[in-house]
């Protein structure tokens, strides 16, 4: 009777650990298998998001995956807390030191439907409420299109890339590295919205990536920085800013509408942002209801333009504090 119940105690303890192990879950375009290898990869990305538990790795492929097969403009890529999504892989890789992000480009893409972008997801990738364990690297994101006129639906209104929220006295810090998020269209924050909410804090953590062709038709064309009455202090470092085109604010726009919007800017480059009225670069939208205060410096200015007010770049100040050279890709 002892020995029968020590061997139940024991089965019931290695089940538990079993399933307390991280695992990989592996993604490759057009496959057919349930994730658990390369060669039995799945080819849905969104089942293996769905897979995914605290400190899962999903390995992708090179290739295009798209927000949804049937037309559905709302659906987006909804990564989970403590989840490490991780792109540029051929296929074969054993280790993440041999994935290979920018010749083994792997898009995730809102481009559904027909050819005109008209029709394409409004948000390709979403985080809500997401700790700092979660990390997307190695991406390209494209085609969002959050181009929605009713502010009461606001995915369909803001962050075309990506929508980061974080909401209702919780914390949303993904971290964000080695991605390229390009020609995302929205009325506000097209590449990516990082928005803190009813008490909520957003830190995402935003490096070594590239903004390129990214279009607001409001404000913020790569980056919107957002507080409702939340703490967002987003930390941007090592970017490239190019060619995206806003009213306000082409590469970073900054808001308060209550609460407190402190984004630490350093290090990167900004570089011929077009804005229709003010601020090709940065625009910092002071209100008497929050508080904006940036910190920002060590970051290179250049062919930034703006139909009011001096820009950036001008010869005697191209490069805004600081010592540190700005990588880019």
């Amino acid at each position: 009777m002892k020995r029968t119940s020590l061997v139940l105690l024991l089965s019931a303890t290695i089940l538990l650990f079993a399933r307390g192990e991280s695992k990989i879950i592996f993604v490759s375009q057009g496959g057919k298998g349930n994730g658990t290898s390369w060669t039995k990869a799945t080819g849905n990305l969104h089942e293996a998001l769905l897979m995914a538990q605290p400190d899962d790795q999903i390995w992708v492929s090179k290739g295009i995956y798209r927000t949804s097969e049937n037309n559905d403009r709302t659906k987006s890529f909804r990564v989970p807390s403590g989840v490490k999504m991780y792109g540029g892989f051929l296929g074969f890789e054993t280790a993440l030191e041999y994935r290979d992000p920018k010749n083994n480009p792997t898009l995730l893409s809102g481009e559904i439907g027909t050819p005109s972008i008209a029709d394409n997801a409004f948000t390709v990738v979403f985080t809500q409420n997401v700790s700092e364990k979660t990390v997307i690297d190695g991406f390209y994101i494209t085609g969002g299109n959050a181009n929605g006129k009713d502010k009461s639906r606001p995915m369909e209104y803001r962050g075309a890339a990506w929508y980061n929220l974080a909401t209702d006295s919780k914390a949303s810090n993904p971290v964000i590295r080695n991605c390229t998020i390009t020609q995302n269209d929205a009325r506000e924050g097209a590449g990516i919205l990082n928005l803190a909410m009813n008490q909520g804090t957003c830190r995402p953590t935003i490096s070594n990536c590239s903004f390129l062709q990214n279009r607001a038709g409001l404000n913020g064309g790569a980056i919107m920085n957002l507080s409702m009455n939340g703490d967002c202090i987003p930390v941007i470092t090592e970017c490239l800013f190019e060619d995206n085109f806003a009213s306000y604010g082409a590469g970073i726009f900054n808001e308060p509408w209550g609460g407190k919007v402190e984004p630490v800017i350093k290090h990167n480059v900004f570089r011929n942002n077009k804005a229709l009225v003010r601020n090709g670069s940065i625009h910092n939208e002071y209100s008497s209801n929050g508080s904006c205060k940036p910190e920002i410096g060590g970051n290179h200015f250049e062919g930034n333009a703006a139909s009011v007010g001096q820009e950036k770049n001008s010869p005697s100040n191209k490069s805004a504090g600081g010592n540190k050279s700005a990588r880019y890709k």
